[in-house]
């Protein structure tokens, strides 16, 4: 059996997945047509009656638009296609998701809850202009920290600047309902569908064999480009006026900042975390959207680090752009043009 581990990973590289070309789909419908088989004397006909009844089923089913069936049925993890707020002009109000689980109404604290309206801000597409013409301003006035002074000041600055134009009739209603920000009071959910992934708190995870409580984030701005790694505490959706929803994910990181004792990259590309050191900051807040799910494997001599797994969404497939030679083509090509070459030298004549 030692031989497997080589021709195995060859034969993959052949042919492909094992999954696309095995044969138990064949054996398992094979199977089915036994099923089928009540008057062993004529077991042709019998089959032939039972397939004749399915075909007739999955033909009928297909007109059934109002009565769910395996055709029109909703993926697992469905997200809900379009949000059930989608009639809001603004990217950050008009984002798929639905969530599941008792909802829990709660006063959020005034930290967490400038962190949120903040991060709201600064992920908004529409307010981008908004959040350029407020640093202008504090770079004019010489402040001496102007991302600091931005950072407490623009939640306030953007609501008054916002309910002015308003009044002038420059801005939409859904942009004041922004820049006005949310209600201190929020909603908690205990898990949430979106983008193909089901993603569970950490406290609904605890007593579970299962694990969807892993949160990665694509890093873009650090020096690295390393991703941030964490964990998901709360599923907080804030209510803004005119019944728009946004929904955040409040997450303990990881200390993926400092390279050996936070996180590890060994020579297969692997990534570990150190699950003891967490990020001490004050923005543990990320749009839903912005969420990719992963899973943590604890090492085995060293229970602190655990390896991190990717997964892919459901019913979710990267296709590539480019075509890329078959690999048997290749391999074929060139054992030919090795033989010939060969035949050429053999019958080379002086």
């Amino acid at each position: 059996m030692i031989h497997l581990t080589c021709h195995l990973a060859w034969e993959a590289k052949v042919a492909g997945p094992v999954q696309f070309r095995w044969m138990y789909p064949v054996e398992r419908y094979l199977h089915k047509l036994k099923t089928y088989v009540r008057n062993k004397a004529h077991p042709e006909g019998s089959i032939a009656e039972g397939v004749l009844g399915d075909e007739s089923l999955i033909f009928c089913s297909r007109y059934l638009h109002r009565v769910e069936t395996k055709f029109n049925k909703r993926d697992r993890n469905d997200d809900g296609d379009q949000p059930s707020y989608d009639t809001s002009p603004l990217s950050i109000f008009s984002t798929p998701g639905q969530a599941f689980g008792k909802g829990v109404l709660r006063e959020m604290s005034i930290e967490l809850h400038k962190a949120a309206t903040h991060y709201v801000l600064q992920n908004c597409d529409e307010a981008l202009p908004f959040v350029q013409e407020h640093k202008n301003i504090l770079i004019q006035s010489s402040v001496d920290n102007v991302e600091e002074s931005h950072k407490l000041q623009f939640s306030n600055w953007i609501s008054k600047r916002v309910t002015e134009l308003y009044n002038n009739g420059k801005v939409s209603k859904q942009m004041l309902s922004l820049a006005q920000g949310p209600e201190r009071r929020v909603t908690y959910y205990p898990g949430y569908y979106i983008s193909g992934f089901r993603f569970h708190t950490l406290q609904r995870d605890e007593n579970k064999k299962t694990q969807n409580s892993g949160i990665m984030v694509k890093g873009e701005n650090q020096i690295n480009d390393v991703s941030w790694y964490g964990t998901l505490v709360d599923i907080v959706e804030l209510r803004y006026t005119e019944g728009n929803r946004v929904v955040l994910f409040n997450c303990d990181w990881y200390d993926t900042a400092r390279k050996g004792t936070g996180y590890k990259i060994d020579r297969y590309g692997i990534i570990t975390v150190n699950t003891t050191r967490k990020l001490n900051t004050q923005e543990p807040f990320i749009l839903a959207s912005q969420a990719t799910q992963v899973f943590y494997v604890k090492g085995v001599k060293n229970k602190i680090w655990s390896f991190v797994v990717g997964t892919n969404p459901r019913n979710a497939y990267e296709m590539a752009n480019d075509e890329i030679e078959p690999y048997q083509e290749a391999e074929t090509q060139s054992q030919s043009m090795h033989a010939i070459q060969n035949d050429v030298e053999d019958n080379e004549i002086d």
